[in-house]
């Protein structure tokens, strides 16, 4: 079975009396056809079980980093079924950077008050054709209704 298209990696983190600064993606750690620009996104999470993503791209690739606050990360390869789940965490030491590949579903999951998310994408979003197939791994609820 082939492996879920995805990549775990630890970013450097430099820290002194100001704060710290993260090495999110650099232009040599991305494969040539990764390197056209498409998008950053800062993507927010308000309240604990908070859900975004339930979807998958068949062209584009994702690059994501929690700022702050801890996300629950489920992964599934659409045609194997194959699935992973992690727990990412942004006031942790060491900073993580998830690569997730083509037909990869994928979902993040609020487990704080407040949590924010890094996001570069390797190609533009465009509304005429955007490229997220719809893809539930989480029953989202909303008005406290499911």
């Amino acid at each position: 079975m082939k492996a879920i298209e995805y990549k775990l990696e630890a970013s450097t983190r430099r820290r002194d009396e100001r704060g710290f600064l993260v090495d999110f993606l650099k232009a040599d750690e991305l494969k040539n056809d990764d390197k056209q620009f498409g998008q950053i996104y800062f993507i927010t999470f308000e309240k604990p079980g908070a859900v975004r993503g339930n979807h998958y791209h068949t062209g584009k690739k994702e690059w994501f980093v929690i700022g702050q606050g801890k996300i629950l990360v489920i992964l599934e390869d659409i045609k194997t079924k194959q699935r992973e789940t992690m727990i990412m965490d942004g006031d942790e030491d060491v900073y993580h950077r998830l690569y997730v590949g083509n037909n990869v579903a994928h979902t993040l999951v609020n487990l704080t008050p407040f949590a924010y998310v890094v996001n570069y994408c390797n190609k533009a979003y465009h509304p005429d054709n955007p490229d997220s197939i719809r893809y539930e791994l989480v029953k989202e609820v909303k008005n406290g209704k499911s």
